[in-house]
């Protein structure tokens, strides 16, 4: 099959190429695109030096899937392209997401919505990647909401540098580098465009644009793609407060949940358990770091305990490598479901 990863350079696209490495249907070497800014720069794959080319309306020609991490305007602009000329778009930008004729798919939750002869040739489309921190969530709750009824939504999101790109990581490095010699305790406008404040032994409630309800775009991004996820829609009540904290990789968020019924621990446990790519700690005190979660495809979720003041209410703890679950480990595994629903 004939692979594309659109945005190859960025944290993300990296991430996908080395994990496209193992994969059976990869035959041939995956045509990496960038901007005209990255063009040129060489990738290793497979023991190999793979050249990046800038992206064009041509290079889609012949593409089976396609693996977008470039950004939304990129994605906008090539991703129905690519689907007209027979590829499917995975596509890891908030671009189409809440597009009603887009399927937004963590394929633990909904993967029924791959197509499954996607590739078996004729027109193909696009399949929408969930927000990095709603993946982990999501795949917590869905398993609770099949058990006991979920009516509310709670989420404190505490998300890694690294999901806003590689320059926010360096950026955090060079603040920290600044704080321990003495520099600056606040860098300079101009020096901070990834934070709106200094980020260096700091956390910071504002991650996206500012909404007109005192919200931001990363909270609202939660609250809208867990009811699309969980198929809930309206009927969900979803509060997010996002953070963005000075950890390198691992995204973590503290969540409460009101379900319909009284809850039972050790029957969510159990449940949790049961479901595909999540592990459960056992206990109330037990739990995973972003630290200890790092370089894994699971999702973990600890400190599983009921509110105290409420039978119904369910308070976690879940961690995943944003990295990976929550972004190209996710768009992989629907790439895997695309590729085998295509012709032997």
């Amino acid at each position: 099959m004939q692979i594309v990863v659109l945005g190859a350079t960025g944290l993300v696209g990296r991430t996908m190429l080395q994990l496209l490495v193992d994969r059976d249907y990869v035959s041939g070497d995956p045509l990496l695109l960038t901007s005209a800014r990255s063009a040129g720069k060489k990738l290793e794959f497979r023991g190999r030096e793979l050249i990046c080319r800038e992206v064009h309306a041509e290079a889609f020609a012949g593409v089976d899937i396609a693996l977008f991490s470039a950004g939304g305007d990129p994605s906008r602009t090539w991703g129905p392209r690519a689907a007209e000329v027979g590829a499917w778009v995975i596509d890891n930008s908030s671009a189409f997401r809440m597009d009603p004729g887009v399927p937004l798919v963590v394929p633990e939750i909904n993967g029924d919505l791959i197509p499954a002869s996607a590739c078996s040739g004729g027109t193909g489309g696009i399949i929408a990647n969930p927000n990095c921190s709603t993946i982990q969530v999501a795949m917590a709750l869905a398993p609770l909401d099949g058990l006991f009824g979920i009516r509310e939504v709670q989420v404190a999101t505490y998300q890694a540098v690294s999901g806003a790109g590689q320059s926010a990581l360096d950026e955090l490095q060079r603040q920290v580098r600044e704080q321990v010699s003495g520099g600056p305790a606040e860098p300079s406008a101009a020096a901070s465009a990834h934070f709106p404040r200094a980020m260096a032994g700091n956390v910071i409630p504002a991650i996206g644009s500012q909404l007109p309800d005192g919200s931001y775009e990363e909270e609202a991004k939660v609250e809208r793609e867990l009811r699309k996820i969980l198929g809930r829609d309206a009927d969900l009540a979803v509060t997010c407060t996002a953070v963005r904290v000075p950890v390198a990789s691992g995204h973590s968020a503290a969540v409460r949940i009101v379900c319909e019924q009284p809850v039972d621990c050790q029957a969510a446990v159990r449940s949790l358990a049961a479901s595909p790519g999540l592990e459960v700690a056992g206990e109330p005190h037990q739990y995973l770091t972003p630290r200890e979660i790092a370089g894994r495809n699971e999702v973990h979720v600890g400190r599983v305990r009921r509110d105290p003041n409420d039978e119904r209410a369910l308070l976690l703890w879940i961690v995943a490598d944003n990295l990976l679950k929550g972004a190209a480990w996710n768009a992989i595994q629907i790439a895997d479901r695309l590729a085998a629903g295509a012709p032997k």
